[in-house]
C-alpha cells in the first residue's frame, strides 16, 4: 500500500524565478566533506562526476541535483532546516576509485546518497552498501543491483525502471522503423554487456535478426571497423557511453552510412552537450525514461525552463532523473519525520508514491526497488520529438 505525496505546486512555481536567479551556494554543493550529523540537518551526498573528472564525465547529473537542492531550500528545506548537498567524484569505470568515493560518503553519515550512472562500479561494493546502512538511489538500471538480485541491497534503489525495459523498447522501436536486422555496438563493461544480453533475449522472441555484436572499449578512439561491419543492417543498437556514441555518430556521418541508431541515455547527453553535429544526429533515436522539454508534464516543462536558463541547453533524462531523485528523497524524509534515522527513511522510500516528478509522472518502489516505471523513444531529427511511449510493469 502506497501513501501518495505531492509537492505544493503553487509554492514551487512561485519559486522558479528565485531559483534561476540565485547562485548555487557553496553550502549546497561543496567538494569538501562536512557531516551534518550533529545538528540533524538533511544531507545528501552525490557520487557524481563533472567535466574534467574523467573522459566520460559530463555536468548534467550534478546540475540536476543542484537545481533540486536550491528549490528545496528556497521552499523551506526539509523538516524546516536547509538541505546540504556534497558532491564526491566517483568513477563509473574504476571500481577502486568508486569504492574510495563511496567510503568517503559513508564517513559523512549523510541522510542519503545518490549517484553512479554506471552499474559496474556499484556492483563491486554493494556489500559496503549493506554495511553502511545508508539509503542510496543509483542512476543505473543494472538488474544485478535490484533488491534480491546478486548485487542488490535492502538499502539500494534505482531511479530507473527495470533494466530490461530499455532493451524491449529498442527492439520495439526497431520494428516500428521497419527493421528486420540489427547490429549491436556496446561498450565492454557491465552496462554494455548487460544491455546487449537483454537485447539478444528480446530479439530472439520478436523476429528481429541480430547480425552481430561488437564490444568496444569505453575509451575507444576509432570505430571504423564496427560501423563498416554494420553498414548494411536495418538498425544499429548502440549501448555505449556518450563519448563512444558521439564518436560512432561522427564516423558514420564521415563514412556516409545512413542507418538508424538506437541508444539509451547517452543519446540526449550527446545532443545536449554538442558532442556531434546536428547532421550526424538525424538518424539517432534514444530509449530513455523521459524527454522533459518534449513531454506533457508541467513539472518537466518547469524544470526544463530552469535548466535551460542555467545551462543554455535543454536537460537530458539523466539530469532530470537526478533532480527527481533528490526531490523523492526530500519527500521520503518529510514522510519519515527524520533526516538521521536511516531505517525510517528507507521504509518511507518503500511506501510513498510521489506524483510530481519532472521525468516520471509518478515514482514508487516495486519489490525490486525500482522507482521509475516508464520509458519513451525520442528522435533527434530536427527539433526532436517523442515517437513512442512504453509502460513498464513492476519488477
Amino acid at each position: 500500500m502506497y501513501r501518495s505525496v505531492n509537492r505544493h505546486r503553487n509554492r514551487r512555481h512561485a519559486l522558479v524565478a528565485t531559483v534561476v536567479g540565485s547562485a548555487l551556494v557553496a553550502s549546497a554543493c561543496s567538494a569538501e566533506a562536512s557531516s551534518n550529523e550533529a545538528d540533524g540537518r538533511a544531507h545528501i551526498v552525490g557520487l557524481i562526476e563533472v567535466k574534467g573528472d574523467s573522459p566520460n564525465a559530463l555536468d548534467d547529473y550534478n546540475v540536476g541535483a543542484q537545481i533540486a537542492v536550491d528549490e528545496i531550500n528556497a521552499a523551506g528545506g526539509i523538516l524546516g532546516e536547509p538541505l546540504e548537498y556534497t558532491r564526491i567524484p566517483a568513477s563509473v569505470t574504476d571500481p577502486q576509485n568508486a569504492r574510495t568515493a563511496f567510503l568517503k560518503a559513508v564517513d559523512l553519515n549523510p541522510s542519503a546518497i545518490i549517484g553512479f550512472p554506471g552499474g559496474g562500479s556499484l556492483e563491486a561494493l554493494t556489500r559496503d552498501v549493506d554495511a553502511a546502512e545508508i539509503p542510496m538511489i543509483h542512476i543505473s538500471s543494472d538488474g544485478k543491483l535490484a533488491r534480491g538480485a546478486e548485487a542488490g541491497s535492502e538499502w539500494l534503489f534505482s531511479v530507473n525502471p527495470d533494466d530490461t525495459a530499455r532493451a524491449r523498447g529498442a527492439v520495439e522501436l526497431s520494428k516500428q522503423l521497419g527493421a528486420d536486422t540489427i547490429g549491436i555496438i556496446a561498450t565492454d563493461e557491465t552496462f554494455g554487456r548487460t544491455s546487449t544480453e537483454n537485447t539478444l533475449a528480446v530479439a530472439e522472441t520478436s523476429g528481429i535478426v541480430v547480425e552481430g555484436v561488437r564490444y568496444v572499449p569505453p575509451t575507444a578512439t576509432d570505430l571504423t571497423g564496427p560501423i563498416l561491419e554494420f553498414q548494411n543492417v536495418d538498425t544499429v543498437v548502440s549501448w555505449t557511453f556518450p563519448n563512444v556514441l558521439a564518436l560512432q555518430m561522427n564516423q558514420m556521418l564521415q563514412n556516409q552510412i545512413d542507418v538508424p541508431v538506437i541508444t539509451g541515455n547517452s543519446g540526449p547527453l550527446v545532443s545536449a552537450n554538442d558532442l556531434a553535429p546536428r547532421e550526424a544526429l538525424k538518424n539517432l533515436y534514444a530509449v530513455t525514461p523521459c524527454a522533459p522539454k518534449l513531454g506533457e508534464s508541467v513539472a518537466g516543462h518547469n524544470f526544463a525552463a530552469t535548466y535551460e536558463e542555467k545551462q543554455g541547453t535543454e536537460p537530458t533524462a539523466s539530469a532530470t532523473q537526478v533532480y527527481d531523485a533528490v526531490h523523492f528523497l526530500a519527500q521520503a524524509m518529510e514522510e519519515a519525520g527524520t533526516t538521521t534515522d536511516h531505517e525510517k527513511i528507507v521504509e518511507a522510500m518503500r511506501t510513498i508514491e510521489w506524483q510530481d516528478g519532472a521525468c516520471a509522472s509518478r515514482y514508487y518502489s516495486d519489490e525490486a526497488q525500482y522507482l521509475g516505471h516508464q520509458m519513451i523513444a525520442e528522435s533527434f531529427a530536427g527539433e526532436g520529438s517523442i515517437v513512442a511511449e512504453y509502460a513498464v510493469p513492476d519488477a
